[in-house]
């Protein structure tokens, strides 16, 4: 059975009370006591609901694995205890956000994008935010945001219908790069961390498109997929021409040749509607997909089977966070049932 240990230990505070002990309650972002999971198991399935809704993103700060940012539908929040509390962050002109990253550069500058296609930039951990002026085509949600590994002034936003724009000077102006992509619904985004030139787009019925001079220009790169909706993408970090790419429908696909071609890599997945991708930085064999359902699977063969860990839960799994000095220690955020948490990668009891 798989071993969670949940964000706010409501499991265990329940037995304390039972020895008649006191036990500081776990808060949500509003304050209030954070509600229990109903009918806890052996294995410690407990869930705490931190007072929002829906958990789109969870990023973890590469220097401290404790502090950690949610993009949720009713703002930011920020953890500083490794999830076991969270607050919202300074306030945003639309708390439903869609998108979020920080800068691995310097992770106090956080960008946030909104559900009417606004982004947002913060450079002291969130305590503050301002708007930036990013040209858009209609009010929609920011699909995904990206900063440039090696560039901090470097970012690119996925927003349907405009495309992909790109800032080089930290998001004070854009410019939509999207020759070769016809303003398509970009759903995610994904870098060469040893090439940072070569970025990689997810759409939604129009497959891969990949570019090699920093997004100037864009080819399709769909040899071999059966499913042209992908959803997200991810780059092993220490051999960067092996891309996985999420599907909905087919699962999870492969490519070892930088997006050439792909192959079907999703033998043992449960649920075959891919919303998120995660590499384990110090073991990229270890891969781990969240799915509709709840589902989450883990490989640690690089995708050739995979392994059901899925927490109890039976809402869509939008988003998987490692923490990078301690990969074992991954966050799990849902549509609605909150944030869980283990730190044994998901071992088998």
């Amino acid at each position: 059975m798989t071993r969670w240990s949940p964000l706010a230990p409501a499991l265990l505070a329940v037995a304390l009370a039972a020895l008649g002990c006191q036990r500081a309650p776990t808060t949500t972002a509003t304050g209030a006591p954070a509600k229990p999971a109903a009918s806890p198991t052996r294995s410690a399935w407990t869930r705490i609901e931190p007072g929002v809704g829906a958990i789109r993103v969870i990023v973890v700060d590469p220097r401290d694995g404790k502090i950690l940012y949610a993009a949720t539908t009713d703002g930011v929040l920020k953890s500083t205890d490794g999830g076991a509390t969270w607050r919202h962050t300074g306030p945003l002109k639309v708390r439903d956000t869609r998108a979020l990253t920080l800068d691995p550069r310097s992770p106090d500058v956080l960008y946030a994008g909104s559900a009417n296609a606004l982004v947002s930039k913060s450079t002291d951990g969130g305590a503050s935010w301002t708007i930036l002026e990013v040209p858009t085509a209609r009010i929609v949600p920011v699909r995904a945001l990206l900063v440039d590994p090696t560039s901090s002034q470097t970012v690119y936003a996925a927003i349907p219908r405009s495309g992909i724009l790109k800032t080089t000077d930290g998001g004070a102006t854009w410019a939509p790069v999207v020759q070769g992509l016809l303003e398509l619904d970009v759903r995610a985004l994904a870098v060469d961390p040893s090439a940072p030139a070569t970025v990689y787009a997810a759409t939604n019925g129009k497959g891969i498109f990949k570019s090699t001079d920093g997004g100037a220009t864009w080819r399709e790169s769909n040899t071999g997929l059966l499913n042209l909706v992908i959803r997200t993408l991810a780059v092993d970090p220490k051999a960067p021409h092996t891309v996985y790419a999420g599907s909905s429908g087919f699962g999870v696909f492969k490519s070892t040749d930088g997006a050439a071609s792909w192959s079907v890599a999703a033998t043992g997945l449960k649920s075959k509607v891919i919303a998120t991708l995660a590499i384990d930085p110090a073991a990229p064999a270890t891969i781990y997909a969240g799915a509709a359902g709840g589902a989450l699977a883990k490989t640690v063969d690089a995708g050739g089977q995979w392994t059901d860990i899925q927490p109890k839960t039976r809402r869509q799994i939008w988003t998987i966070a490692l923490d990078p000095q301690a990969p074992r220690t991954i966050y799990v955020g849902t549509a609605g049932d909150g944030i869980f948490k283990t730190t044994t990668g998901g071992a088998v009891d």
